[in-house]
């Protein structure tokens, strides 16, 4: 007797009045069958299969030309210690402005600024102000890391130097060299009521203050607001202005490459990480000079109408640059480094999983089976046991050995595959379930089956949704340092187990 596996698409309008009694009726699914089909042509079932499970660091990712970048210092028991930094170029100000100080200038004040992510709340303070929540901040926002700036003396090419006719990317695990000079140094924590900054103005003597700018944003969100080293600014960016290192864009930044600014743990104490969006990340110079307003004088000097000698204040801005990159650097010695009895997934350069499937069934047995596949189910429960409280929302699934998307991802659409998280009822992570129905059923499929492939399983990231039918690649971007941890194949776990569950309708077709 020839048995031939069936596919779902070509009996879906045979069973399709059996299917929809199936929902309607709380009936066994045997007497179901009894009562619609009297030879016994069929019979539902669901049954769970093996699968092997590992965990597997990732090396790096790319960390330059992302959404976001991080900054910080975040750890806990399970996951250890990521350290966030951050390099960038700078620009000089807008082509066309004369970069020049003046007479009897002065640096009033220096300050490096990068605009939190942040969401306006419907509230407000007595006082009429706005209120705001920084968004993205991963850990312990109480406690201060160390946050130091230096002068970037790595050089950030465009291009690629291996194939110039390609951008460059940097990795997040790339060494950038740092001087020696330090630019800022302290300690450091979020802080959404950081929206406005008070810049002295002074008289040629640097003492007298003649006036104070309030500095905002136009809607007053806030932002980190850095004070640099006048010292240092006034030799890199003020004593040589006239020089031919500010005449072009290139040479500029092979003059100075760009800041380098660095997170370091100031304790033991868990701190936090931040997200930043950098699009509009600057550093200004503040100064005051003196000039002459409307003042005209006769043949002999004297002053005949205006002033002369007015102080004047100003400010040259130096935005970021196009090149931009994070460091990240893990503490490789966590916990979960030995033994594979959980897995741990953490995003930005953490750690994934692999799934085998089928380790103990033959695939050449199982397509011989005669099934119908109704619903296919990849479980993964959370260890609520677990020392890390900062699961993501949701995870993916894909074709780890190709780097590609799984079928169920192209046929049905991410939203259909799931991989968000689950709550239970006292609001505590629960479970991630995806839905690979259309893998399954092609890879029993005996008419030119699927290809058996290790499944890989990592944080979700905006970049892993296709943007196109044909958009099958897998991108290694991730910038969500978010972990959780999951429970592996170990029977000692029980029915929370790492798990494939399968619900089909076996034919029981004779020839």
């Amino acid at each position: 007797m020839a048995i031939k596996v069936v596919n779902a698409l070509k009996y879906l309008g045979l069973f399709s009045i059996v299917f929809f009694t199936i929902i309607s009726c709380e009936k066994e699914i045997e007497s179901i069958g009894v009562n619609l089909v009297n030879n016994n042509n069929f019979s539902t079932n669901k049954g769970t299969t093996e699968v092997i499970t590992t965990n597997k660091n990732i090396i790096n990712v790319p960390a330059s030309g992302v959404a976001q970048y991080l900054l910080g210092v975040y750890s806990d028991n399970e996951f250890g210690t990521l350290k966030a930094s951050i390099v960038s170029q700078l620009t000089i100000p807008t082509i066309g402005t004369d970069y020049t100080y003046g007479t009897n200038y002065g640096i009033d004040s220096v300050l490096l600024i990068i605009p939190y992510q942040a969401t306006k709340s419907a509230e407000k303070y007595s006082d009429g102000k706005p209120k705001f929540s920084i968004d993205s901040v991963f850990g312990n926002p109480e406690v201060e890391f160390q946050l130091g700036i230096y002068e970037l003396k790595t050089y950030l090419n465009t291009l690629d130097p291996n194939d110039p006719s390609k951008p460059a990317i940097y990795y997040s695990d790339k060494e950038f060299q740092k001087g020696d000079e330090v630019f800022y140094s302290g300690g450091f924590k979020v802080n959404p009521n950081d929206t406005v900054s008070y810049v002295k103005r002074y008289m040629p003597d640097g003492e007298t203050v003649y006036k104070i700018d309030t500095v905002k944003a136009t809607d007053l969100s806030p932002s980190i607001k850095i004070p640099l080293n006048k010292g240092l600014i006034k030799e890199k960016f003020v004593d040589n202005a006239a020089g031919a290192d500010f005449q072009s864009l290139d040479n500029f930044q092979r003059y100075f490459r760009g800041f380098y600014i660095e997170a370091t743990a100031l304790t033991s104490n868990n701190s936090h990480l931040v997200s930043l969006a950098m699009a509009n990340a600057k550093m200004v110079i503040y100064y005051s000079k003196d000039e002459d307003e409307g003042a005209t004088v006769d043949l002999n000097g004297n002053k005949v109408n205006g002033e002369l000698g007015v102080r004047t204040n100003h400010n040259f801005d130096f935005a970021f640059g196009s090149i931009k990159s994070n460091m990240l650097k893990r503490d490789l010695t966590a916990p979960h480094q030995s033994g594979e009895d959980r897995l741990y997934v953490q995003g930005a350069a953490g750690s994934m999983a692999t799934i085998d499937l089928f380790q103990n069934e033959s695939i050449t047995d199982l397509q011989q089976n005669n099934w119908l596949i109704n619903d296919a189910s990849l479980i993964f429960y959370v260890d609520q046991n677990a020392a890390s409280d900062i699961a993501p929302e949701q995870l993916f699934i894909f074709n780890a050995e190709d780097n590609e998307q799984l079928t169920d991802v192209m046929t049905e659409g991410l939203a259909a595959v799931g991989g968000l998280l689950e709550r239970d009822d006292n609001g505590k992570p629960y479970r991630y379930v995806f839905k690979i129905t259309d893998y399954i059923s092609k890879l029993l499929t005996s008419n030119e089956p699927l290809e058996l492939v290790k499944i890989g399983l990592k944080v979700y990231n905006p970049s892993d949704t296709p943007s196109a039918i044909d958009d099958v690649k897998i991108r290694d971007y991730s910038w969500t340092p978010k972990g959780v941890v999951l429970y592996g194949q170990d029977s000692s776990f029980g029915d929370k187990r790492v798990k494939l569950e399968i619900s089909y309708t076996k034919l029981n077709i004779q020839n």
